[in-house]
């Protein structure tokens, strides 16, 4: 027995289904309007607008909540946290006397205080503390890391002496 030619034969998905209803459930909902002002550069991040690509509704994660918490500045926070602890611990020592504090606070304070100075180099980086401190306010403070440069600079040049001084010009 030949099978009928089922090419030709259309097939329906949805037998009971009305095709008006099928066609409204497919059809996609248009995106709200939102208001914002086209003067500001920034509003289109807010928005998530990518004009050069195309693309619209992409996610913002400039402001990530694990980015700022990886952080050199929340680093920071926690080691100073674990440095509170490891005062505390070693305060308790001090104070009650016994053997389980002594022990706890011989295993803490040594951990905790190079977490701490691990955590408080990284966030400071190579800039001196005042710069880092200031510029962490929200402050302007160039003129101090120049003169930390500077400094360092005359420090080396002191140590190791000058590298380029046959090819500069004698000031006589």
């Amino acid at each position: 027995m030949k099978e009928p030619d089922r090419s030709k034969q259309r097939m329906e998905l949805l037998p009971g289904a009305d095709p008006d209803a099928v066609r409204e459930a497919l059809r996609p909902e248009p995106e709200p309007e939102l208001e914002f002002d086209p003067d500001d550069p920034g509003s289109a991040w807010l928005l998530g607008d990518d004009p050069e690509a195309e693309i619209t509704r992409i996610s913002d994660h400039r402001n990530a909540v694990k980015r700022q918490l990886k952080s050199e500045g929340a680093q920071f926070v926690y080691g100073f946290l674990i440095l509170a602890i490891s005062l505390g611990s070693l305060a308790l020592a001090v104070t009650i006397r016994t053997m389980p504090f002594y022990i706890t606070a011989g295993v803490l304070c040594p951990i905790g205080f190079w977490m701490f100075r691990s955590r408080w180099k990284r966030w400071l980086g190579s800039a001196p503390y005042c710069y880092q401190l200031l510029t962490s306010l929200g402050e302007d403070a160039e003129s101090l890391k120049a003169a930390h440069e500077a400094k360092q600079r005359r420090k080396y040049v002191k140590a190791v002496g000058d590298l380029y001084e046959h090819s500069r010009p004698d000031d006589k």
